[in-house]
Formats: C-alpha cells, sequence, structure tokens
C-alpha cells in the first residue's frame, strides 16, 4: 500500500471517479462498520470502556483538540517523522498500544498486530492480557518490542516476565529503570 502523499493521492483519484476508500476515514463510520461486522461480543469489548468510559471520553475529547497546522512555502520534498525514543529511533512517533484479548476480533491475534508494527518499524506493545504468549509474539514483533504490564502486577512478576520478554525477543526498547524498580 502506498505510504504518505502517494495514498493521499491514491484516495483523492478514487473519490474523483467516484469511488470510496475501502476502508472508512471517518471514525464513526469506522465504527459502523465494525459493528456491522464483528460479532456483538466482539465489538462491545472493543467499542467499550470500563466503568462509566470517562476515560475513554476524556481521551477522544483531548484527541479532537489536536489541529493540523499547515505551514505554507516550506520545502516538503523530504519529509522526517522520525523521533527517538528511549535511545530507539523510530520511523514516526507513533506505537501500537496494549490491547488484550485480541483474539476476540482476529485469529492470529497479538500475532498478527506485532507483525503489522513490525513492518512499519513500529513499536508493539504486549498487553498482559494478550492472546499469544510474549514468546510467540516476540517472534513477529521485529526491532523495538515492549513488555506492559498493568499496575497491579508485582514486582518479582515484573522482573520474572521482562526476563522472558528479553529472552524471547532479539530486539527490546532498553528500559532499565523498569526492570529495576
Amino acid at each position: 500500500m502506498p505510504r504518505g502523499p502517494e495514498r493521499e493521492l491514491q484516495i483523492y483519484a478514487l473519490g474523483l471517479s467516484g469511488g470510496k476508500p475501502s476502508v472508512p476515514v471517518p471514525l464513526d463510520l469506522l465504527e459502523q462498520k465494525a459493528k456491522e461486522i464483528l460479532p456483538p461480543r466482539a465489538y462491545d469489548y472493543v467499542a467499550g470502556g470500563a466503568g462509566g468510559e470517562d476515560t475513554m471520553r476524556a481521551n477522544r475529547e483531548a484527541f479532537y483538540r489536536w489541529r493540523i497546522v499547515p505551514r505554507m512555502l516550506r520545502d516538503v520534498s523530504k519529509r522526517d517523522l522520525s523521533v527517538e525514543v528511549v535511545g530507539a529511533r523510530l520511523p514516526a512517533p507513533v506505537l501500537l498500544g496494549p490491547v488484550g484479548v485480541q483474539e476476540i476480533v482476529h485469529d492470529d491475534a497479538d500475532v498478527a498486530s506485532a507483525r503489522s508494527a513490525a513492518s512499519l518499524g513500529l513499536p508493539f506493545v504486549l498487553s498482559t492480557m494478550s492472546s499469544r504468549s510474549m514468546e510467540e509474539v516476540a517472534q513477529s514483533a521485529g526491532e523495538v518490542a515492549t513488555q506492559a504490564l498493568g499496575w497491579r502486577e508485582r514486582s518479582s512478576f515484573r522482573i520474572t516476565a521482562g526476563g522472558r520478554w528479553m529472552a524471547a525477543s532479539a530486539h527490546w526498547m532498553r528500559c532499565r529503570e523498569w526492570c529495576t524498580k
């Protein structure tokens, strides 16, 4: 699939010929499409939030406050979205955050997500509620992978799980503080 300006031109050209993208762009249409396709229990899990969904609502409101600020008359022939995070160079300031129980929406679950992230050079963060073992996911995770552990976990478990993840993955984000706390 084309990226950046090429993808943008592809979408515009499709629209000019009366076509529509295969994946809806507006979030509400994407959510509607997911509701049509997914079994009810899977949709409810993915679309819902904990408790009164206050955090989910606050996150969405914070996201909507962001704006793209056009920068006119600048050379954009060579764009660089890369950033450095904990000593690792990433192609963009994006990572795939932890989502548990992924098998409810896809048979390959976390492995498919890790593979997708790796294909883009982006970090994949494994959930403590992952559908696959960290060893299985690490084989697909690419050069940057981390293990997310829930707040309820005890220090001894964090160190054990961290050791398993480091042993399973050839490359991992070096978060020494995390392993020693």
